[in-house]
């Protein structure tokens, strides 16, 4: 080969070497920004993800707090519904007629008794959904001991109608004038017995002043019912609960009642966790 031919091969073989060169080159620059691409995209995608992830949060915070806002305005109006209905009940007892009064005046303040009966059991329904359980517990001795006061008032109102009527009656009929004695007595031989329970057999005095009580009662039965009779002779022998007594047991458990609602309504659940189940722990 002539030194010509010689020149040409070797500028071909210096081309080839370049071009591989080149080649080489290129992947590395390309691996290179791969590489750095691929790190900025991870990157990228952990910063998208805490951002994310901080919005999120900031969004349940913020719902929880409007949840517990919520839950504080429901409970509040379940307490304070209650406690309306406590007082609204026990008003419907004190309302009742105790004296001469219409059969349609009495079935009214009687429906409105029993209407605000109706509306303590619903209220107190309320508390105990609500919650929390120490509330609901005092809640419950609340409406047992206004039932309770209801009753007695109840009985107290039938008992002032009956003896009433009883006196309009001794102003005409000897009789009632004897029966309303007779009671009078009976009072007077608990009193002198201490006879105030109901034991199976009472004293032999009492028995006798009530069966001459019930003698004359069965004289006149047309003039005055069973029922009647029935409230003049539970009072002449202290049968009747006592208002005042049962006023005092509500009032004291009112009391007691209200620093507990107010404890409930600001009570706040553990910062460290949001989650629905320690709001749950924290509201039991």
């Amino acid at each position: 080969m002539d030194l010509e031919g010689i020149s040409a091969v070797s500028a071909a073989v210096v081309a080839a070497l370049g071009v591989s060169a080149a080649i080489l080159v290129g992947r590395w620059q390309m691996r290179g920004a791969l590489r750095a691409a691929e790190e900025t995209g991870r990157a990228g995608i952990a910063q998208a993800q805490s951002t994310y992830r901080a919005a999120l949060d900031a969004v349940h915070i913020a719902a929880d707090a409007t949840h517990r806002q919520w839950r504080r305005g429901i409970r509040r109006d379940a307490y304070a519904n209650f406690l309306l209905a406590m007082t609204r009940c026990v008003q419907a007892a004190e309302a009742l007629p105790t004296g001469q009064t219409s059969a349609a005046q009495l079935t009214v303040a009687e429906d409105g008794l029993a209407q605000a009966k109706h509306d303590l059991t619903a209220a107190l329904w309320v508390v105990k959904l609500e919650g929390p359980t120490g509330v609901a517990h005092i809640a419950g001795r609340v409406s047992g001991l206004t039932r309770d006061l209801t009753t007695a008032l109840t009985r107290r109102a039938e008992h002032f109608r009956a003896g009433d009527k009883l006196h309009r009656l001794g102003l005409t009929n000897p009789l009632a004038v004897e029966l309303e004695r007779a009671l009078i007595e009976i009072v007077a031989v608990v009193e002198e017995s201490g006879y105030n329970t109901h034991p199976a057999a009472p004293p032999q005095e009492v028995a006798e002043a009530v069966g001459q009580a019930r003698a004359l009662y069965e004289r006149m039965a047309d003039d005055i019912g069973a029922y009647e009779w029935i409230a003049l002779l539970n009072e002449a022998l202290n049968y009747l609960p006592d208002p005042v007594a049962l006023q005092g047991q509500l009032s004291s458990t009112v009391e007691e009642l209200l620093p507990a609602c107010r404890q409930a309504l600001d009570a706040r659940p553990r910062i460290e966790d949001l989650s629905a189940a320690e709001f749950v722990e924290a509201d039991s």
